[in-house]
């Protein structure tokens, strides 16, 4: 009994079952540790879908308040007309509203999107009449219909007469069902649920399924309750309203629903949540239990046959090779018995280890030869990526070559991309032998067939093949063995390196990789280079081009201008009645085309100017200038004007003289003053000049009451050919022109500009323009005599 239990079977069973063991244990420890990884990460999806879900209907309320904003500016709603209405109100429809409405502010329905009566809207509910009294967005209760079943939400906002006075209410029944199978699919993992619950606990909405839950409070237990809204960042297990302990995550809305905070809550049952960890556990236990058994019975039967006879003839064999070397051998016959086994296995493996020993010394070799071709590839790799000069690049790749091959003639042949002729780009021979490497740099004959095979080509002894023995400058030279790598380049061969020996040679498969490693380096060397070369000439192309363009546009449009001079001077001749008397329905139109072809003419001499700009042939016409006149000129020309806007000029304290370019300087104020003009379609227009407190700048602000422009459309708004319109439907003419001509003209007069703008508050360009040292002052000229408003209509 004592011999069986020592015995190394019995060992190795005892040795089994006692690894199994730590294996159970580390297989429920790691169930364990698995559960909570999964809970964790449990925690963090739904506490994300949650805030997901919450982000996402807040996101559905903001939108519904744009639009009901955009739907109360229509004008055929805000004229009631019922007809437009209706047609309007049903072309907005979306599957995301159930019905759209307008109503009085007593809650009586005049159109709505649906034919069908009475509306899907509630006009009757609290939320219309705060909409009423506070003038104001506002979010009211959810509700569920039977027919289509779907969960609404309404939503008003006043149509206001004028600030703070409603003249009706647009609403909307937003359809919260099609929401959440938009959303919620989205976000939710396999059995969750979400809930959109008020602050004492109610569910108002539930998906997927769980209607009975509506009404209900989503955990009996009011302490769970006031704990999760408490800390409704975090998560907490809680039994739901159907007695299932679930994990619960909330997040709050930022839109009240009712006058009252909500909640996005997405719940899921622990027996859901941890389902997937139970059949882990349970499958990596059966596979521990059918594991161990087959173990076990391998174990008992196989030690015998392949552990006990094996170890003995170790033993044997490790006692002889104690008493000799490597070369050691035994004397024992190779018969069937254990003896002969024993000698078998010995010599054969004293035989192996000396077989070793020599392949360790050639490893050693061949690691060695290795380095030192990975070392000459890292050279020049180095080397040939440190220009992009073609000669550059080949010097440097035949020098490489030729100290790693000082006996070979080597030459490089390119495909000509144009001619597609393969031609040799570079040759280099044996030091001293400049007359054979212009000889090799004619000869194309084999590198031609590498081409056409696309594949390598070795000659080790060309002696022994009539076909290369024949060549012409194989008998010149003495050469007997080639070489003919191809170059390729994304599966392309563009060139070919060949090498050209006078004594035979077979290149080793070691050699060839190395040399294909080394050619792909050189192949995209070269190709890079001759890439970068041909981008310089077209980018010198291109900038003759460019100018040869600004040099047309300068001419087109200087003589677009003498014709077009000439229709508006002999239209305004036929307007003054030059050529006779004209019927006033003639004169309409000879003022149309007046006015049109002074809008063509603005734009030529923008074009112009931007041309002048652009190629650098601007000139500077600095001299003193009275500011103070300046203005005064300026408000002259507008004095005229009939315009319904109100041009409010603001001069505040003493404007200097300053050097300027006077005739760019009234342009860039022209160009701001008519921009506020076209844009402003009821208000003001402000042009105030000031001065720095330091006095060394004088500042000129423009400032209208327009539509403003929206903040992200801002740094783009000096651009060429770019119009920022107004979020109305308003449509301006005009090419985009002025805007790029004002910077850029600003920017030569040393000056900036700067604008400030908000949607529905107007915008303000500032230029900003140094003040020249004046040593003189004189009298200025008194401007009582013009307005400070000027209001034309």
């Amino acid at each position: 009994m004592t011999n069986a239990l020592l015995s190394l079977r019995s060992r190795l069973i005892l040795l089994i079952l006692t690894a199994i063991i730590p294996a159970f244990v580390l297989i429920v420890d790691s169930a364990g540790r698995y559960r909570e990884q999964t809970a964790a990460q449990i925690k963090h999806n739904i506490l994300v879908a949650a805030r997901t879900l919450a982000s996402e209907h807040d996101q559905v309320l903001d939108n519904a308040h744009e639009f009901l904003v955009t739907v109360s500016r229509v004008p055929q709603i805000r004229e009631k007309d019922r007809v437009a209405c209706h047609r309007i109100l049903a072309g907005l429809l979306e599957p995301r509203y159930a019905d759209l409405a307008l109503s009085d502010l007593s809650g009586n329905p005049l159109c709505t999107a649906l034919s069908t009566s009475p509306s899907l809207v509630d006009l009757t509910g609290p939320h219309h009449k705060k909409s009423v009294q506070r003038s104001e967005f506002t979010v009211g209760n959810i509700r569920r219909i039977p027919s289509p079943a779907s969960m609404l939400l309404d939503v008003s906002y006043p149509m206001l007469e004028r600030p703070g006075v409603p003249r009706g209410v647009v609403s909307a029944a937003i359809n919260l069902s099609w929401v959440n199978r938009l959303a919620v699919d989205t976000h939710l993992q396999r059995g969750a649920s979400f809930s959109l619950i008020n602050r004492q606990g109610n569910v108002l909405l539930r998906y997927p399924a769980g209607n009975e839950w509506i009404g209900h409070l989503v955990s009996p237990d009011a302490a769970q309750w006031t704990r999760l809204t408490s800390s409704s960042g975090n998560t907490f297990e809680a039994t739901g309203f159907d007695g299932i302990p679930r994990l619960f995550a909330l997040s709050p809305l930022k839109n009240p629903v009712d006058g009252q905070t909500v909640y996005a809550a997405v719940d899921l049952p622990l027996e859901v949540a941890f389902s997937k960890t139970r059949e882990i556990l349970v499958q990596q236990l059966i596979a521990l239990g059918v594991l161990s058994v087959l173990i076990l019975g391998s174990t008992w039967f196989g030690t015998e046959a392949l552990v006990l006879r094996r170890i003995r003839d170790i033993v044997a064999a490790t006692r002889k090779m104690a008493a000799g070397n490597l070369r050691a051998r035994t004397a024992l016959t190779y018969d069937s018995g254990e003896l002969g086994q024993m000698a078998r296995a010995f010599d054969n493996l004293a035989e192996t280890l000396e077989k070793r020993e020599a392949e360790a010394l050639q490893s050693a070799d061949q690691i060695h030869q290795q380095r030192r071709q990975q070392e000459a590839l890292y050279d020049l790799n180095r080397g040939i990526t440190s220009t992009l000069d073609v000669a550059e690049v080949l010097s440097i790749l035949l020098d490489h070559l030729a100290r790693l091959f000082p006996s070979y003639t080597v030459a490089v042949s390119w495909l000509d991309g144009q001619s597609k002729v393969l031609q040799t780009i570079a040759c280099r021979g044996p030091s001293g032998d400049e007359h054979a490497s212009a000889d090799f740099a004619s000869e194309e004959s084999l590198p031609l067939l590498v081409l056409q095979r696309q594949s390598q080509l070795a000659v080790a002894d060309g002696r022994a093949q009539p076909h290369t023995a024949e060549l012409a400058i194989f008998r010149r030279h003495g050469c007997v063995s080639y070489l003919g790598l191809p170059m390729t380049i994304n599966n392309q061969t563009l060139g070919v390196l060949s090498f050209y020996g006078r004594t035979p040679h077979e290149f080793s498969p070691d050699e060839i990789t190395f040399l294909n490693a080394l050619v792909n380096e050189a192949a995209f060397a070269i190709h890079n280079s001759q890439l970068f070369e041909q981008t310089r000439r077209q980018a010198s192309e291109l900038e003759k081009s460019n100018k040869i363009k600004d040099e047309f546009l300068g001419v087109m449009s200087h003589e677009l201008r003498t014709p077009l001079n000439i229709i508006l001077n002999y239209s305004e001749a036929l307007s003054m009645g030059t050529f006779g008397k004209i019927p006033s329905a003639q004169l309409s139109g000879i003022d149309k085309i007046r006015l049109q072809a002074i809008h063509l003419l603005s734009l030529i001499n923008g074009i112009l100017e931007i041309t002048k700009i652009e190629s650098g042939t601007v000139i500077l016409d600095g001299h003193p200038l009275d500011l103070r006149d300046f203005m005064a000129e300026l408000q002259s020309d507008y004095m005229l004007q009939q315009t319904d806007l109100a041009l409010i000029w603001e001069n505040n304290g003493h404007l200097p003289v300053i050097v300027t370019d006077r005739t760019k300087l009234k342009q860039i104020l022209t160009n701001l003053i008519n921009n506020a003009i076209k844009f402003t379609e009821r208000g003001s227009v402000t042009i105030a000049t000031n001065i720095s407190s330091d006095g060394g700048r004088v500042q000129i602000q423009v400032k209208d009451t327009g539509p403003g422009i929206p903040e992200e459309l801002l740094p783009s708004v000096f651009d060429k050919f770019r119009q920022i319109d107004s979020a109305t439907t308003r449509n301006y003419s005009g090419a985009g022109l002025g805007l790029y001509i004002v910077k850029n003209f600003v920017t030569l007069l040393g000056g900036t500009i700067d604008v400030q703008s908000k949607v529905g508050s107007g915008s303000t360009f500032t230029v900003s323009l140094p003040v020249a040292q004046q040593s003189e002052t004189g009298p200025r000229p008194s401007l009582a005599g013009l307005p400070n408003s000027i209001s034309l209509s």
